[in-house]
């Protein structure tokens, strides 16, 4: 019989939690209070009885200064928890519950990411990878299709989280494992995706053949998602614009990317693609139209138009993400662009707290490499 979901108390978390109370010279009614909770919660956290929410988490985080420390510690892990604890010590007991519970723990992670940047979560996650690495080398014959599909999806999130800290070494070692790895789980759609953010990284060391060739490979194959050969064009369209490619060629892929894009909304997708929204290709679409923009004003009305809508659409978990603080860049260049300097730098604060808030080198060099060359360097 397998054994029942469960949740992981983490006992990091509750020594972590009493450790800083006691260390800002909080009571447990004073922390309490700061939370907008009841003492009986934060004695209960810290005796490691209860699983505390992403919220609370969050919650305490703040009032503790404590940088997504704690958050990081309080991703729900909801299958088979007592089962995955053993199997990390007993790698050749894995079973299906320890795999399933490891994939649940990404989408975990992934959300997390979402809310406090890549910094705080890359540890934790480097050692649930080791965990994963071992379970590939004893799993049984049977068990080892599935295991080598979630090795995949954990080591393209460790790519993801290495090239949001432009950590491009070990960005590039886990995507060519992910590739690895998805190509002999037979994961068309994870392929497609590590091939993607390749072009991706590409583009962050300004490679554009690589980035439009990989952005092209990547959807060659017409049985991967809608979403994901969206998202694929759109890119491929971005690296046309920025090489300066022919006009006709840009909008040829922009007018793919949009076709695919309406198409995605009728197919499901697997919890790791989840960010593929209209928000998400609004956002997408506007950074092609921006380079666009540098020579051509109406061209440039549209990126602000498509990056406003994409940038308002962004849910209030993932507003202060990495991510979201490199789309208010491509905003914040576009009304540079159009004239509009008081905005920009607005938009660039913006991105720049986010980069502050998350300790992400990566994005804070874009916003200043940007805003230095649109000559607005003194921010507000």
């Amino acid at each position: 019989m397998p054994p029942r979901a469960t949740t992981i108390v983490d006992p990091r978390f509750a020594a972590e939690l009493r450790r800083l109370r006691e260390a800002r010279g909080l009571s447990l009614r004073q922390l309490a209070a700061a939370v907008n909770h009841g003492k009986s919660l934060v004695h209960q956290l810290e005796a490691g009885q209860t699983k505390p929410t992403v919220d609370v988490a969050n919650r305490l985080d703040e009032a503790l200064s404590a940088s997504g420390a704690l958050a990081a510690l309080a991703v729900d892990a909801p299958v088979g928890g007592d089962r995955l604890a053993y199997v990390t010590t007993h790698h050749r007991r894995v079973d299906r519950a320890a795999i399933e519970a490891l994939a649940g723990l990404l989408a975990g992670y992934r959300r997390l990411e979402d809310a406090i940047g890549s910094g705080p979560i890359t540890g934790p996650v480097g050692a649930h990878l080791d965990t994963v690495t071992g379970l590939l080398t004893d799993a049984p014959p049977g068990m080892r299709p599935r295991v080598v599909d979630v090795a995949a999806q954990w080591a393209q999130f460790a790519g993801w989280l290495s090239i949001a800290r432009g950590a491009e070494r070990a960005a590039t070692m886990w995507n060519a494992r992910a590739l690895q790895w998805a190509t002999e789980a037979g994961n068309t759609n994870l392929v497609a995706t590590v091939l993607s953010f390749q072009g991706h990284q590409a583009e962050l060391r300004n490679d554009l053949p690589a980035m439009i060739d990989l952005s092209r490979e990547s959807r060659r194959d017409t049985s991967v998602n809608s979403a994901l050969r969206a998202y694929c064009a759109g890119q491929e369209a971005r690296g046309l614009a920025m090489s300066g490619a022919a006009i006709a060629e840009v909008l040829g892929c922009l007018s793919e990317a949009s076709d695919l894009s309406a198409q995605a909304a009728e197919e499901p997708l697997s919890p790791w693609g989840y960010w593929y929204t209209a928000s998400f290709f609004a956002v997408q679409q506007g950074s092609v139209w921006r380079y666009l923009g540098a020579t051509d004003s109406r061209a440039n009305d549209r990126a602000i138009e498509l990056l406003t809508v994409g940038v308002a659409g962004v849910s209030e978990e993932a507003s202060g993400a990495e991510w979201h603080g490199r789309n208010l860049v491509h905003l914040a260049v576009a009304q540079a662009q159009a004239g509009g300097a008081a905005a920009a730098r607005e938009t660039f604060s913006k991105a720049d707290t986010i980069a502050v808030a998350t300790a992400s080198r990566e994005l804070g060099r874009q916003v200043t490499e940007a805003a230095h060359r649109l000559g607005l360097s003194a921010m507000p």
